[in-house]
């Protein structure tokens, strides 16, 4: 496909919408004689009228090149050199020198094990995921490039592969993850070839690295979309293979084999929760996260009921933590926070808040995590009690969630939510 190149007057792509470290950034490698584009994301982003969260330079700079030209970079990774170019605001405009195919795979497969192979736009362009993301805005005059038909999928709301879904799921299992994220975030369909594939190769997301798979999930989990993203993950089949926990806890859920308070789609639920707080603004921990990702194991296990739940916490997450690649910190924040909700669940309610609770410096999380699981199960009275007996105790606490800035959703007069089982929508092409 020859590259379509579209001026400025017939796209929507205004300069004040770019943030202004990456249009410095953009403008810094023009101006010394180098080819920069604004890529991925960023640009289909855009063009949706949306606000991108980061911004990714592509440049036929060399990453010494780029060390020699930016005093604030710093040169990461093995697989491939990437800038990272630091602001004093703690904004990182990452920048990629342009790569073409990749040429080390893993014997006997397809798997990218060596991709540092410098190239052209158009090569660059096309070593992308989707062609979605193959859009390129070129600071020189403003046009958007577009060699792999992105503008028209953005148009239509599709995912599509750049190449062949069998070669492409195979070259890189993340991809598959980075799908169900894109459908799920933007409300696209999946076209029903990539589909197939994806379906075809689920089994080898098991021979991505764990770190990458831990940070996609992650980034998914952000997306402000999990609870729909989680869905698909489950009727695709890949949560199988990514996490089989959550997979076999829902499989018996559709049953109706399981016990916590006869809600099957807890999680569901509870990440819908999380869902409308990222829609006002919230930044989640990623520890509160996956302490969702977990709550309906540990729920299943006796969380409530047990007197001391510390052990099977730690079982559960642990196993958890073996599969997705949760790092050390991460998994004992994560049990911290669920063998909190032990004394918040309503089987153990007390006279008054324990003692020195609310002042342990994981409390106002912990809490959140409990509201979470309030808002999601329809207990919004419990979430009631529980706030009537923290702003009585000591008239408040800095780390108490009645305290705390930011919008706190609440339930009306403490009446049961009524629930709502899993939606059915199917992610493919019609």
């Amino acid at each position: 496909m020859a590259v379509r190149v579209i001026p400025r007057a017939e796209h929507p792509i205004s300069r004040k919408f770019i943030d202004e470290d990456a249009l410095k950034v953009l403008y810094r490698l023009y101006r010394s004689g180098h080819t920069a584009y604004l890529v991925g994301g960023s640009v289909r982003d855009l063009l949706l009228g949306r606000r991108p969260k980061d911004f990714d330079v592509a440049t036929s700079a060399r990453p010494s090149q780029l060390k020699r030209l930016f005093r604030n970079c710093r040169l990461i990774g093995r697989r491939f050199r990437l800038a990272h170019i630091h602001f004093n605001s703690g904004k990182i405009v990452e920048v990629s020198t342009f790569r073409r195919e990749a040429e080390g795979r893993g014997e006997g497969d397809l798997l990218v094990t060596h991709d540092n192979t410098f190239g052209t736009p158009e090569e660059d362009a096309r070593r992308r995921d989707f062609t979605v993301n193959g859009l390129f805005y070129d600071i020189s005059d403003f046009s958007l490039h577009d060699f792999v038909g992105g503008v028209e999928d953005v148009r239509k709301g599709i995912i599509r592969t750049i190449g062949d879904p069998n070669v492409r799921f195979q070259e890189d299992p993340v991809r598959m993850i980075r799908a169900i994220k894109f459908v799920a975030k933007l409300g696209f369909k999946v076209e029903k070839i990539t589909w197939k594939a994806l379906v075809t190769h689920l089994h080898h997301i098991e021979s991505a690295a764990k770190p990458r798979v831990h940070e996609e999930l992650a980034r998914l989990l952000e997306c402000g979309a999990s609870a729909m993203s989680l869905e698909y993950l489950s009727e695709s089949g890949l949560l199988a293979h990514v996490e089989p926990h959550l997979a076999s806890y829902l499989a018996r859920a559709e049953d109706g084999h399981v016990t916590d308070d006869q809600d099957a789609h807890l999680v569901f639920r509870m990440f819908d929760a999380i869902d409308q707080r990222v829609a006002k603004g919230w930044e989640i921990e990623r520890a509160i996260l996956f302490s969702v990702w977990a709550y309906p194991l540990v729920l299943e296990r006796g969380l409530a009921s047990l007197d001391d739940p510390t052990d099977m916490v730690r079982t559960t997450v642990e196993d958890l933590a073996e599969v997705l690649g949760l790092s050390r910190r991460d998994s004992e924040r994560v049990q911290q926070l669920l063998v909190a909700q032990r004394k918040l669940l309503p089987t153990r309610r007390r006279k008054g808040l324990p003692r020195g609770f609310y002042q342990k410096s994981y409390f106002a999380d912990s809490f959140l995590l409990f509201e979470l699981w309030a808002t999601a199960s329809g207990n919004e009275a419990e979430l009631d009690w529980w706030k009537g007996r923290i702003e009585g105790a000591e008239g408040g606490s800095p780390g108490s969630p009645a305290a705390s800035p930011g919008p706190q959703p609440q339930g009306e007069g403490g009446r049961k939510r009524r629930r709502r089982g899993r939606r059915r929508r199917t992610p493919v092409e019609q």
